[in-house]
């Protein structure tokens, strides 16, 4: 039986339009896709036995992008807010990476997927940062989480042979198992992950590029994030990170770059001609100190930019929609200007802006017949949003994540009337209690674990 999802607002984010709104609209949607969108009367008159869902107070709108995250960090969060980036990484991640196991990556996955079905994402891209697993892969974990959530997976293993003691075999034996589990799964898709240009050898980072141009593949990089990386690269190789990946091949296959604060023009014009996305974090550059990625000047060369949540333990929530009003809040002091950002800007980024950075905006970003039926509901009957006058300045900068009262990933209601409809929630948080102190005494964290 067809659903007819109803809304006072249906905001398409349809490409080149946006932001359309459809007032007293619907979406009909059957099977997995979007089969019609319309005026709500006309629809509901032309399919009288379609289930109605939703009021004619709600906004709907397509279901976010998450462009850029970590399940790794899943149970450390909350921990080690004092330091930037690069002591960050020496102070909290590698000392975990080497404790992780695979329950450990699926509770994990499902403890961060939760919370991203809460605050309306439906397509989530990630890179699992750690060392390859010892007794049995890691990543394949994460493939199961989502698997059981419903959500939509674009998903990577951030590898690097840089300081390990595992080699390089051990890295690509982790990138295999994560496309063998990909391939077997309901809607996830492979990237080949570059943790970053400096964690790889040269040797490593070639055999990077020839595996995902000979796959074809896409690839997952952070690129730029702090000054340093910029510094050290420049020192080892005589070039900025985003110049060597120019240089050497990488940007042939179809590339996201999460962060790309510390870009030149040059830099920014590389991305333009390589067609590489860009993941933007707000709220995860903001707690590291990291600074305030070019996004206007991005955007002005025609460069692809979507929003990511990052990872647990440097957001530290996974709520999309915080997100979402960081990035235009972010924009509007970094340049001082009330103008620097819109609303409308700002949800573009998280649906379309988002789909297109994947490469995915021909089947999701937006409310479009023959695109999937990944569809956000937003509760008109929240006081919130009892007095909407702009439903897009509503969504970005009035709602949260208790406002989600539905998400729909592929037609399937994963989030019904604002509880997670797949997974034990209740379940899920006793399994991860015991893993996440477990995690934090193996990697001998108890100091940065206790207030004080």
């Amino acid at each position: 039986m067809p659903t007819l999802i109803r809304g006072g607002h249906v905001v398409t984010s349809a490409q080149g339009r946006l932001p359309a709104v459809i007032a007293d609209g619907a979406v009909l949607v059957e099977g997995d896709l979007i089969a019609e969108v319309g005026d709500y009367p006309a629809l509901r008159a032309a399919h009288p036995a379609a289930e109605v869902v939703g009021g004619p107070h709600d906004i709907l709108t397509a279901g976010f992008v998450n462009t850029h995250g970590h399940f790794s960090e899943g149970l450390i969060t909350g921990m080690a807010e004092e330091y930037t980036l690069w002591e960050w990484l020496e102070a909290l991640i590698h000392r975990v990476d080497p404790h992780l196991d695979r329950q450990m990556a699926e509770v994990g996955t499902l403890m961060s997927g939760v919370q991203m079905l809460r605050s309306g994402i439906t397509t989530t891209n990630d890179m699992f940062c750690s060392d390859p697993g010892r007794d049995a892969p890691l990543t394949p974990g994460v493939v199961n989480a989502l698997d059981l959530l419903g959500l939509r997976g674009v998903l990577s293993f951030g590898a690097g042979d840089v300081g390990s003691d595992r080699g390089i075999e051990a890295e690509f034996e982790e990138h295999e198992a994560l496309r063998e589990a990909v391939a077997g799964s309901r809607r996830s898709l492979f990237r080949v992950g570059v943790g970053a240009v400096g964690g790889q050898s040269d040797a490593m980072f070639a055999r990077s590029v020839a595996y995902a141009t000979g796959l074809g593949v896409g690839v997952h990089i952070h690129l730029q994030e702090v000054r340093e990386e910029v510094t050290a690269t420049f020192q080892a190789r005589g070039v900025t990170p985003t110049r060597f990946c120019a240089r050497e091949g990488l940007f042939a296959a179809p590339t996201i770059a999460a962060h790309c604060v510390w870009v030149d023009r040059h830099d920014r014009e590389l991305f333009a001609e390589h067609r590489v996305g860009v993941a933007h974090n707000p709220v995860s550059n903001m707690i590291l100190a990291s600074g305030a990625a070019p996004v206007a000047e991005f955007r002005a060369l025609g460069v692809d930019v979507g929003i990511g949540v990052d990872g647990a333990a440097s957001n530290d929530s996974q709520d999309m929609i915080q997100a979402i009003k960081a990035a235009s809040l972010l924009a509007r002091v970094h340049h001082q200007q009330a103008t620097a950002m819109s609303a409308a800007e700002a949800l573009e980024l998280a649906t379309i802006g988002g789909a297109r950075a994947l490469r995915l905006e021909e089947s999701i970003g937006s409310l479009e017949v023959g695109k999937q039926a990944d569809l956000v509901r937003f509760d008109g009957e929240s006081p919130a949003l009892a007095c909407t006058h702009d439903p897009v300045q509503a969504v970005v900068n009035i709602a949260g994540s208790r406002e989600v009262a539905d998400v729909w990933v592929g037609g399937e209601r994963v989030l019904r009337d604002g509880e997670v409809a797949t997974v034990d929630v209740a379940e899920v948080v006793a399994r991860a209690r015991p893993l996440a102190a477990e995690l934090v005494a193996r990697a001998g964290l108890h100091h940065l674990s206790g207030w004080r």
